[in-house]
């Protein structure tokens, strides 16, 4: 990727429904608030929308259309959506030995698709980089609900449809494993990789594996969890991206330990807006940028996640700001390692 271009239009990918003072009400004169101080990040490329499973925005399709920069290039997740429906059925998925159930996530992916078609519509162009999918359902040791030939079965069939110049990204979420309690279970990311390179070969498509940074170090409960995903994805020659997302080893009262739940950066350089705890610090940042060739990547992005609920839109906005000043520097040192 052409480095001149990447920093004209902004660099990272934001999970910015994560820190809105809206992730769980609603309330426009809070959200525009919100964006308007978003707008104004020249770091941003775009951000990382989270589907819920009908429409683009969970309460207003039409707010979002309207105040959305339409020079960003976004990101569409289904994880959102994928979990809301294992809440009603625990065999909900792409990868799932229940048949209806496959058919259940497929129907939720062709609304995601209609999702991509109406932003594109509203801003007259192609405006969404990527759809993450998932292997879900979850598992566990003793109840392994998912298929490795039925998610290469569903991803035959997302392969064929128009997805309007967005590409189709499996995000690895952790695995089950024999000693941990998985946070979602889903299908190992060696049989996620086999998957989507055969979907691949029988497709002609490129779909790709985008690595989302805490998922993996839940998954392994070490931050070489990540490094080694990202390793074994780009050896594939599959890696599309990397969220930064953040997580915990001790028992923290806001985010919890070993939880999902987008904490922000450890305390690097001077920024204002950190998390002590978090194991995402410089080092291990670097670590994993270095275990990839950055400019293969079609995007880098962070999803975080504001916590106290009630915290102000400045530090809704200064966690994001600051970890994009992070990945600024971080990034600099990795390319010039790299040339």
């Amino acid at each position: 990727m052409d480095d001149s271009v990447q920093e004209q239009r902004g660099s990272y990918i934001v999970g910015a429904y994560a820190t809105s003072p809206n992730l769980f009400e609603w309330d426009q004169e809070t959200e525009l608030q919100y964006f308007n101080e978003l707008k104004k990040l020249p770091s941003i490329r775009g951000l990382e929308l989270p589907f819920w499973g009908d429409g683009l925005h969970p309460f207003d399709d039409r707010w979002l259309l309207e105040n959305i920069d339409p020079s960003w290039e976004n990101v569409l997740t289904c994880v959102p959506g994928t979990m809301k429906s294992l809440e009603s059925d625990p065999n909900f998925g792409l990868a799932s030995k229940s048949e209806k159930s496959r058919k259940d996530a497929l129907t939720l992916y062709k609304k995601a698709l209609l999702a991509v078609r109406k932003l594109n519509n509203h801003l007259g162009k192609e405006a969404v980089l990527a759809v993450h999918i998932t292997s879900s359902p979850s598992n566990t040791m003793n109840n392994v609900t998912g298929s490795v030939d039925r998610f290469l079965e569903s991803l035959l069939e997302i392969a064929s449809w128009d997805w309007c110049g967005a590409k189709i990204v499996m995000e690895h979420c952790d695995a089950y494993s024999e000693r941990f309690k998985p946070q979602k279970g889903f299908l190992p990311l060696d049989d996620e990789i086999d998957s989507v390179s055969r979907a691949n070969e029988k497709t002609n498509t490129n779909m790709g594996i985008t690595i989302n940074w805490a998922r993996s170090v839940i998954e392994k409960r070490n931050v070489l969890g990540a490094v080694e995903h990202i390793s074994e994805v780009a050896q594939s020659c599959m890696l599309s991206g990397i969220m930064f997302s953040g997580v915990t080893d001790i028992k923290d009262h806001k985010y919890g330990q070993w939880e999902d739940t987008h904490m922000p950066p450890a305390r690097a350089f001077d920024v204002e807006y950190y998390e002590d705890g978090s194991l995402m610090t410089v080092e291990n940042i670097e670590a994993s940028l270095m275990a990839c060739d950055m400019k293969t990547l079609d995007y880098i992005g962070i999803k975080l996640q504001a916590i106290p609920k009630d915290a102000l839109i400045v530090r809704r906005i200064g966690i994001n700001r600051d970890a994009m000043k992070i990945l600024d520097i971080v990034t600099s040192r990795v390319h010039d390692a790299n040339v």
